[in-house]
């Protein structure tokens, strides 16, 4: 930005009681060249640097709404069979009650949130129980491969 004359002397003269934003409005640029600007002229000895700012603080308003809290949708209940060969202690749980010998995969549709996990034993030196491992393995999941 090319700074006139006028738009320096406005800058020091406004220094001491201003905010650079309240500055940068006033002048119609933006706040980051006024920081600029001021630092340069204290490096030139023209603005002081034991300066202490008085002005009024005026909160600006948000530009963010607050977003409403998502709901947590209530445990869906498992649509699949468990078949004579998957694991009798199969059970699900929340992540509460995981622990590492239980399997934490996860129920429920692709895009919510876990709520419910399998909870079945886990098979031996994998994080899955012996279903979950196989399906995990093959990749046929939802799509996911995951690393046992």
């Amino acid at each position: 930005m090319e700074w006139t004359d006028q738009e320096t002397t406005t800058l020091i003269s406004l220094w001491p009681t201003s905010s650079a934003e309240q500055i940068a409005k006033r002048l119609q640029c933006s706040r980051s060249a006024v920081v600029g600007k001021a630092k340069r002229l204290r490096a030139e000895g023209v603005l002081p640097f034991d300066v202490v700012k008085h002005y009024e603080i005026n909160p600006r308003p948000s530009k963010h709404r607050r977003s409403p809290r998502p709901r947590i949708s209530p445990p869906l209940q498992h649509s699949w069979v468990i078949s004579s060969h998957d694991s009798v202690a199969s059970r699900s749980c929340t992540l509460i009650e995981l622990d590492d010998s239980r399997c934490p995969w996860p129920l429920g549709e692709l895009h919510q949130v876990a709520a419910m996990f399998c909870g079945g034993v886990s098979a031996p030196r994998h994080r899955y129980c012996e279903h979950h491992a196989r399906m995990a393995v093959k990749g046929d999941a939802r799509g996911l491969i995951s690393i046992l």
